[in-house]
C-alpha cells in the first residue's frame, strides 16, 4: 500500500508542474483572445504599437525578446550535453557492480578516479577555456565525454580507469565552461541581472526535464540492447548532435575579447582574485550543499528501501526507483519555477516608481526576506538542512520521502540562486578559471565521502 504513495506523488506533481510551466503561455493566449473579443464587440481598431508605450517600455520589450531568443540558442545545446550525462549516470554503478561483477572496492575506486580527475582538472580546464575559447572547450567536452562513455565497451580495468579519468575531466568542464560561455554572452548583450536570474531558473527547470527524459530514454536503451552499455552508446550519439549544433549556432568568447588591449589573466592573477570574501563564501556554500546533495543522490534508495522493509518485512518488494527519482526532479522544477517568479517580481518591482512618503508595510520585512536572492538562499539552505535531519533521525518511510521531496524543492531554488550569485560576483576575464576553482572543494568533499563510506 505504501508503494502506491510514490506513484500518487508522481501523478500529483506531474500535472501541477506542467500547468505551472505552461501558465505564461496560457495567460498570454487568454489575454490575446479577450482583447480580440473586446475589439470585435466594440468595433474599435487595434491599438497602435506607439500607444501608451514609452521608450523605456519599448526597450524592455526588445530586451525581453532578445533574452528569449538567446535562451533557445543556449538551451538547445546545453540540454543535449546534460541529457547525455543524465543517460549514463544511473547505470554506471549497476554496470560495474552487477554486469561486470566487480567487487565493491573496485567500484568505489573507479568512482573515486572520476572525482580525483575532476578535482585535478578543475585547477586547469577553466583557465584553458578562458584563454583558448569557451566554445572550443564545450566541443572538447563532447569529445572527452564520448571517449569516456565508449570505454565501458571494454571490461579491461585499465581502459575503464582511463575512461573514468576522462569522465572526471568532462565533469569539471560540464559544470564550468557551458555556464561561463552563457554568462559572458549574456553580459555582452546587456540583457540585465534580473533576466539572468530568470535564465538560471529556466536552465534548472530544463535540466530537470532532461533528467526525467534521459532516464526514460536510458531505460528504453537497456530494454532494446539487453545491456546497461546501451545508454552510454546513445549518449555518444546525443553528444555528437550537441557538437554539431555548437559549431553551427554558437560564436566563440574568451576571458578577454580577442580585440581587447587588456592582457589575458594568468592563473596567478586569477588566484589573487580569490581575496574576495564573496567568492570564498560561495565556494564554501557550494561545497556543503552540493556535496550533501551528492550523498543524498547516492544513499536515498537504500534509506527508503530500509524504511520500507521495516514496515512490510525483509521480503518486501523494492520501492519504485524510477517514479521516485522523477518525483524528485518534478519537485526541483517547482523550486526553480518559484525562483523565476521571484526574480520576475523583483524586476517588475524595480520598474515601478517609489513613493518616498509611503509608510512601510508591517510585512515588508517578510517580503524582503523572500524576494531578496541573498536572503532566499540562506532560507532554503536552512530548510533543506532541516529536511535531511528529519529524514536521518525519523526513519519513517512517508516522512523520509516527503523530507527528500522538500529538500529537492529547496535544491530547485538553490541551483539557479547560487548560479545567479556566481554570475554577478565573478569577473569576465577569469570566469571559467574561477568557476573551476570554486568547484574544487566540492570534488574533494565527494572524494572524502567515497573514501570513508562503507557497505551499509
Amino acid at each position: 500500500m505504501i508503494v502506491n504513495l510514490y506513484w500518487i506523488a508522481l501523478f500529483v506533481l506531474l500535472p501541477v508542474t506542467v500547468l505551472l510551466m505552461s501558465r505564461s503561455l496560457l495567460a498570454k493566449a487568454a489575454r490575446s483572445f479577450l482583447a480580440k473579443a473586446k475589439r470585435h464587440t466594440s468595433d474599435t481598431p487595434p491599438p497602435s504599437p506607439t500607444d501608451s508605450v514609452t521608450g523605456e517600455d519599448d526597450h524592455e520589450r526588445i530586451k525581453d525578446k532578445e533574452a528569449r531568443a538567446f535562451q533557445i540558442k543556449f538551451l538547445k545545446v546545453y540540454l543535449f550535453a546534460m541529457a547525455a550525462d543524465w543517460l549514463q549516470g544511473p547505470y554506471t554503478y549497476p554496470l560495474f557492480k552487477t554486469e561486470f561483477e566487480f567487487p565493491e572496492k573496485t567500484v568505489a575506486s573507479l568512482y573515486m578516479t572520476t572525482f580525483i580527475a575532476a578535482a585535478i582538472s578543475s585547477l586547469l580546464v577553466g583557465f584553458l577555456a578562458d584563454k583558448f575559447g569557451r566554445r572550443n572547450a564545450c566541443l572538447a567536452f563532447c569529445l572527452i565525454h564520448s571517449l569516456s562513455a565508449l570505454s565501458v565497451l571494454s571490461k579491461d580495468l585499465k581502459v575503464l580507469y582511463a575512461g573514468q579519468a576522462l569522465g572526471g575531466i568532462g565533469l569539471a568542464m560540464l559544470w564550468t565552461v557551458f555556464e561561463s560561455w552563457m554568462v559572458t554572452e549574456w553580459n555582452t548583450r546587456k540583457l540585465g541581472d534580473e533576466r539572468l536570474g530568470t535564465m538560471f531558473g529556466t536552465m534548472t527547470r530544463a535540466n530537470c526535464s532532461a533528467a526525467v527524459l534521459g532516464g526514460l530514454i536510458g531505460d528504453l536503451a537497456v530494454e532494446v540492447s539487453g545491456t546497461r552499455k546501451g545508454p552510454f552508446v546513445v549518449g555518444v550519439a546525443i553528444e555528437a548532435i550537441a557538437a554539431a549544433m555548437l559549431i553551427c549556432c554558437w560564436n566563440e568568447n574568451y576571458g578577454q575579447p580577442k580585440d581587447s588591449k587588456e592582457k589575458h589573466m594568468t592563473p596567478q592573477e586569477t588566484l589573487r582574485q580569490l581575496g574576495d570574501i564573496k567568492i570564498w563564501a560561495l565556494s564554501f556554500i557550494s561545497c556543503c550543499w552540493e556535496g550533501t546533495n551528492f550523498l543524498v543522490l547516492f544513499f536515498w534508495p537504500g534509506i527508503l528501501q530500509d524504511a520500507h522493509r521495516r514496515i512490510h518485512g525483509p521480503d518486501a518488494e523494492d520501492v519504485p526507483y524510477g517514479p521516485i527519482f522523477a518525483a524528485f526532479m518534478l519537485a526541483m522544477i517547482l523550486g526553480a519555477l518559484l525562483f523565476s517568479a521571484i526574480m520576475k517580481r523583483k524586476k517588475s518591482r524595480l520598474a515601478l516608481p517609489i513613493d518616498p512618503f509611503q509608510s512601510p508595510s508591517k510585512t515588508s520585512w517578510l517580503k524582503k526576506a523572500f524576494t531578496n536572492p541573498h536572503n532566499l538562499m540562506g532560507i532554503v539552505i536552512f530548510i533543506g538542512g532541516g529536511c535531511l535531519l528529519q529524514s536521518a533521525y525519523v526513519p519513517i518511510e512517508v516522512l523520509a520521502f516527503f523530507g527528500y521531496l522538500l529538500f529537492e524543492f529547496c535544491n530547485g531554488i538553490y541551483v539557479p540562486c547560487v548560479a545567479y550569485h556566481r554570475g554577478i560576483v565573478v569577473n569576465e576575464g577569469n570566469r571559467a578559471g574561477l568557476y573551476g576553482l570554486m568547484k574544487l572543494p566540492h570534488f574533494l568533499f565527494v572524494i572524502i565521502a567515497l573514501a570513508t563510506a562503507v557497505e551499509g
